[in-house]
């Protein structure tokens, strides 16, 4: 919560009820537990970072949204500059980017 300062890194969001803390790599022990790896998403767009029908571009940090969501309101995403945490040292993880959307078909 305080990387993103209680705001979503897709949407800015400040509903801390609806906000979780999303693993860009899957949880696999303390190893993966850092907030490089991670990401302050709302609920609902954790569990589609999880299906994969959401993805980040490592490089630009930009939103990639699944063409399956183009005509719904998750296709205004696509595109959008993902939010940084409030330290660079925060930043998430290029690699592990990179892994989810290889993983996600991107």
């Amino acid at each position: 919560m305080s990387a993103y300062g209680g705001r979503c890194a897709m949407t800015g969001c400040a509903i801390a009820d609806v906000l979780e803390a999303a693993h860009i790599y899957p949880y696999r022990g303390a190893a993966t537990n850092a907030v490089s790896n991670g990401l302050l998403l709302r609920a609902d767009l954790h569990t589609l970072f999880d299906c994969g029908l959401i993805a980040i571009d490592a490089v630009s940090r930009t939103i990639l949204v699944s063409p399956r969501l183009n005509d719904s309101e998750y296709g205004e995403l696509h595109g959008r500059k993902l939010r940084s945490p409030q330290t660079p040292a925060q930043l998430p993880s290029e690699a592990a980017l990179i892994i989810h959307r290889a993983s996600a078909g991107f």
